[in-house]
């Protein structure tokens, strides 16, 4: 969702009325509103945080969601105008500021065994020991999924995938000279070498289209849940607010080696309901690229920040954990909704075009 000309929310109404009221504030190209919407973002936030109303939870990560899309958004659009906004700026700063406090209140205090030879090799285990480094998700759909709920899951990875090249490339701003040839070889893998088909955009386009899965122009994001807003919030957390730049890296080389192994579960999967190799490209390449780009992310650009600022440690430490804990949360929110559509044990026929 780029280059759009007015951002979009993951549903219409809550009982708050927030999200109807900021979404026409952004949009709208005469600033009034309906309410003092910047104060009224405290009683949600405490209904959120202090009473855990999933509602609430919701409401606030897509009011980050749609504040964030704004600088994605189309360079002459309304939305545009609002980018620095007092109103926005001040609701975006009490959500990012409560959600932080509250994510990582009872986080212990970053410690690095001696055993651990480097601090990329800390992060690794973290990983390792994570729960979503090996989350049943994808051994559903290495082995039990439907025809029906491989489509939620593609679906549902629709919105991060399709922007990623955009979150890479926010980690290349800013960046200390000694990483950015890494950070670009990434960049380069995204935009397929310069071909424009093997852009990694389009191959996951490819992949929808030819399973017959319509891409709309919000690419799926109503079927976004708190548990999917705040992995997605945690991407642009870092791009659009340099002091959690370190925060994104850390997120970023989570996200590189979470993925080769689940893909793999989850290219087996698309095997067995009949996909062909062209159909799951995307996923394939990622399964060998990403092997390398985890490595990269953790050793020639964490570790050599950590090398010369070492009072960084903490900020990845807490950008690792962010990716972990938001990815584990929008698994299992993602596993339960494929269970609940009804087990029909719908084969796909292959792919007639090659």
């Amino acid at each position: 969702m780029f280059n759009l000309k007015e951002v979009k929310s993951t549903f219409e109404s809550d009982t708050y009325n927030f999200s109807s009221r900021l979404k026409h504030y952004i949009n709208s190209s005469i600033a009034d509103v309906n309410g003092d919407i910047d104060n009224d973002i405290d009683a949600i936030l405490y209904d959120a945080y202090e009473t855990s109303l999933p509602e609430a939870q919701k409401v606030i990560h897509n009011a980050l969601f749609m504040i964030y899309q704004i600088n994605l958004c189309y360079p002459l659009s309304i939305p545009a105008q609002r980018q620095y906004d007092p109103i926005i700026i001040n609701i975006k700063n009490k959500i990012e500021a409560r959600w932080l406090y509250h994510e990582f209140k009872d986080t212990p205090n970053l410690e690095v065994p001696a055993k651990n030879k480097s601090f990329a090799e800390f992060l690794i285990n973290l990983w390792k020991t994570h729960n979503a480094s090996h989350h049943p998700l994808f051994d559903f759909i290495e082995t039990d999924a439907t025809q029906e709920q491989l489509y939620l899951f593609l679906k549902s990875d629709s919105a991060l995938n399709l922007i990623f090249f955009d979150l890479v490339a926010y980690t290349l701003i800013g960046s200390h000279p000694e990483t950015r040839g890494t950070i670009s070889e990434n960049i380069w893998d995204e935009v397929g070498h310069g071909d424009r088909y093997f852009t990694h955009v389009n191959l996951y386009k490819d992949l929808l289209e030819r399973r017959g899965i319509n891409l709309p122009t919000h690419h799926y994001v109503e079927l976004y849940g708190a548990e999917a807003l705040s992995g997605h919030n945690a991407f642009m957390l870092g791009g659009v607010n340099r002091r959690h730049y370190y925060k994104l890296l850390g997120v970023m080389a989570m996200t590189e080696v979470l993925d080769p192994p689940q893909y793999s579960k989850l290219v087996k999967g698309c095997t067995r309901l009949g996909l062909t190799e062209r159909d799951f490209h995307y996923y394939a390449e990622h399964i060998e690229v990403d092997i390398k780009h985890g490595d990269d992310w953790l050793y020639n650009v964490i570790n050599v920040i950590v090398s010369q600022h070492p009072e960084s440690k903490n900020e990845f430490y807490l950008g690792c954990l962010l990716r972990l804990r938001t990815a584990e949360r929008y698994y299992d929110q993602l596993l339960e909704a494929m269970k609940g559509i009804p087990d029909c044990q719908t084969i796909l026929a292959p792919s007639t075009s090659i």
